[in-house]
């Protein structure tokens, strides 16, 4: 891994963290059929960098780029 990846790999968590503590508290994730987890324990697994924080890195990824094609608000569009 090239040091310029690191840093866009620490920059993406970063921005997930940030994501994620903006998000209410009372709400949870559930991942599959692991048990839900609430926000300590979504930022825990994004800084550790384990299978579930990738999952998590991933699928905020999935939501910001659906956002920036458009895909997002023309989905809310047609409901």
């Amino acid at each position: 891994m090239t040091e310029e990846n690191k840093e866009i790999n620490e920059e993406l968590r970063d921005v997930v963290i940030m994501r994620i503590d903006a998000i209410p508290s009372n709400l949870r994730l559930s991942i599959g059929s692991e048990e839900s987890l609430n926000k300590e324990q979504m930022i825990y697994h994004v800084r550790k960098g384990d299978e579930t924080g990738r999952q998590i890195i991933n699928s905020h990824l999935s939501f910001m780029k659906a956002i920036a094609r458009g895909e997002f608000t023309k989905a809310l569009a047609s409901v």
